[in-house]
């Protein structure tokens, strides 16, 4: 059930910006994500908040399919992530729409604006019998009280993105706990993204591979 992670992910050639490398041993019961402590919003200047990228790693990363397109920065994260943490800042980053990216592997949320992420949270998803599906999903409509009656419990500030019930929601994080389909969010971060995100927002989930993850470097530091 759970995933450790990077979300960005580029050849070792960039690895002078590389905060760490995931290990050969990396399973789905480590966590290799960073960021600052849960609940935590990043502050200082511009510099100390976003690792640009340069033009090779914005190539390499479109070229992986390990980001979206168009990725120009990420949030420095300092640390070791875990369920419940997350990374909110919106400094730089233009008005528009979000990309919200979502990887099962990694176990880890971005959220980018114009070309630059602005949150980042590990996740809890769908187990081997009701798994999260994969592939690019717009958000179908929002629910900021919403409690399911399927299964009897809450999921505050609910991003629909199938008609199905699939959604990004608050949740409880624990690296034992799984969903019925849904993304897990921490809820103050759900709370960020659901204020954030409006309905028509693109979610992308994908399940990136082991090889490339082993094979390169986060950017992330």
């Amino acid at each position: 059930m759970m995933r450790g992670g990077l979300i960005a992910a580029l050849l070792v050639v960039t690895a002078a910006v590389a905060g760490y490398f995931l290990s050969p041993d990396f399973g789905p019961d480590q966590l290799a994500a960073t960021a600052k402590p849960a609940g935590t919003q990043a502050s200082g200047a511009k510099a100390s908040v976003r690792e640009i990228l340069s033009p090779a790693q914005q190539i390499e990363a479109k070229r992986s399919g390990l980001l979206p397109a168009g990725v120009r920065s990420l949030l420095r994260t300092g640390g070791q992530m875990r369920h419940g943490e997350f990374q909110w800042n919106e400094e730089g980053a233009p008005a528009g729409p979000l990309t919200i990216w979502v990887d099962v592997r990694t176990q880890l949320i971005s959220v980018f604006r114009g070309g630059h992420e602005i949150g980042t949270a590990v996740i809890v998803y769908g187990d081997d019998s009701m798994e999260t599906p994969l592939g690019r999903f717009p958000i179908l409509s929002k629910h900021r009280d919403y409690h399911s009656r399927s299964y009897d419990a809450p999921m505050p500030f609910s991003l629909f993105i199938t008609d199905t019930g699939v959604a990004l929601h608050g949740s409880p994080m624990s690296r034992r706990r799984a969903t019925h389909g849904c993304i897990g969010l921490p809820d103050k971060f759900a709370e960020l993204l659901f204020d954030a995100a409006k309905v028509g927002d693109l979610v992308e989930v994908v399940r990136s591979a082991e090889v490339q993850q082993r094979a390169r470097a986060a950017v992330r530091s």
